[in-house]
């Protein structure tokens, strides 16, 4: 399954669940489609042009062998990674889909765990009171003992799905129940009793917390005549919490609230675009946030967008966008973590406009002055134009090391499979 629309599969295929397209087979599997992008009558055709770029320096990144759940009997894969976090370097946990997981007649989405020791990635699985049509899009590690994931269970009524890891094993956590439909998509750990997870419930913005002891629903933001998503969300503490997203009516505006410590108040860009959106936000630890996605003007391909938080509004940072022969490409940030207030990386992917092309994985690093294209390992910036490879997710698991994960295809074997990398530096 190739094309820049799956990068929105953290909130589309939600939405797709949610109107009855959540059941797959072995050979296929559905794939829902992000909301439409304006087209050009300047576009390059597809496969016009070699999908390759002018090689940069030395990645620092390097390709982690990650496992997959095991083919059907076409020999198919469908696999996916969408969050990572970890409490250590040797304790980070990576979340997702895979494709398809019997349940009476039919076939559903199951979730996919995976944890790295220090040495390899391992498959664990999740609770054993799983509902059917199972997604997992967000981690949160805190400690080797103590680690959620959230997601959504679509069968038989789309509701958040939060799991809990306890050191032995994944057990489903109960949630509060979400009157119709819904799906948590980012989480943030503050401490071991004071967690946020954020998403999507009854088409607004939703957002729920972990005091210890239950999970509650804390009243965020709506927005008449239109769907509010809220993809990621960061603390710097208790009393300071960012969540990003967009609200859609028709199109899709970058969206964002911010938590004082007793209430979440409107905090989204006062200039936006004709189409555009927040994937990911991180705290830098320096009393702002940073937060990354794309932007599309009318007639033109998205293009990468990070805003940065100053304490009392947000403003646009400029940032490069990867087109490998002078033309246009669609450009998209998924995510986005920071070292430090110098130290800041986005990942996400580039690939050919309209978005039917095959993606490739797109690394940008702010130094504290200006954001740069940054080298990705070698194998990802292969010219083996059937080779794709997109990231969904970054984070950072210490002072010095970042995870991102995400799919990839490589033939000859077929269909989505898990990716991970990783960067140690000082």
């Amino acid at each position: 399954m190739n094309g820049g629309n799956q990068i929105m599969r953290r909130v589309a295929t939600a939405l797709a669940l949610a109107i009855g397209l959540g059941a797959c087979s072995s050979a296929s599997a559905p794939s829902p489609v992000a909301a439409p992008i304006p087209a050009t009558n300047g576009a390059v055709p597809i496969g016009a042009l070699a999908l390759t770029r002018p090689q940069q320096k030395g990645s620092i990144w390097q390709l982690v062998s990650s496992p997959n759940d095991p083919p059907d009997s076409a020999g198919l894969y469908d696999d996916q990674l969408n969050g990572v976090s970890g409490s250590s370097s040797s304790d980070v946990w990576a979340v997702g889909r895979v494709c398809c997981t019997p349940h009476g007649t039919q076939e559903y989405y199951g979730s996919l765990i995976e944890h790295w020791d220090g040495s390899s990635w391992t498959v664990v699985p999740g609770a054993s009171n799983e509902p059917a049509d199972v997604q997992l899009f967000a981690v949160a590690a805190v400690s080797p003992t103590d680690a959620w994931a959230f997601g959504q269970g679509a069968y038989p009524n789309v509701q958040p799905l939060i799991e809990h890891w306890d050191g032995s094993s994944w057990s489903v956590i109960p949630s509060p129940s979400i009157y119709n439909k819904g799906w948590l998509l980012a989480a943030a750990a503050i401490s071991s009793n004071d967690i946020w997870a954020a998403g999507v419930g009854n088409f607004q913005s939703l957002t729920e917390h972990w005091d210890g002891k239950q999970w509650t629903i804390v009243p965020s933001l709506t927005k008449n005549g239109g769907v509010v998503y809220l993809d990621g969300i960061a603390a710097s503490s208790s009393n300071d919490l960012m969540a990003v997203g967009s609200y859609s009516h028709p199109n899709n505006h970058v969206f964002a609230e911010h938590w004082n410590g007793s209430s979440w108040t409107d905090a989204s860009p006062s200039k936006s675009f004709y189409n555009s959106r927040f994937f990911g936000v991180t705290s830098d630890g320096a009393a702002s946030y940073w937060a990354s996605g794309f932007e599309g003007s009318h007639g033109g391909p998205p293009q990468t967008l990070v805003e940065r938080w100053n304490g009392s509004q947000f403003t646009r940072v400029a940032t490069p966008n990867d087109e490998p022969k002078g033309s246009p490409f669609t450009n998209w940030l998924t995510s986005i973590a920071a070292i430090s207030p110098k130290d800041i990386w986005a990942v996400g992917l580039w690939t050919y406009y309209p978005g039917s092309g095959t993606p490739r994985s797109l690394f940008e690093r702010w130094n504290g002055k200006k954001w740069k294209i940054e080298a990705g390992p070698p194998p990802l910036e292969s010219s083996n134009n059937y080779a794709t490879n997109e990231l969904l997710s970054i984070g950072k698991v210490n002072s010095t090391t970042l995870w991102a994960v995400g799919n990839q295809d490589v033939p000859p074997q077929c269909c989505e499979q898990t990716l991970t990398v990783q960067t140690t530096h000082g």
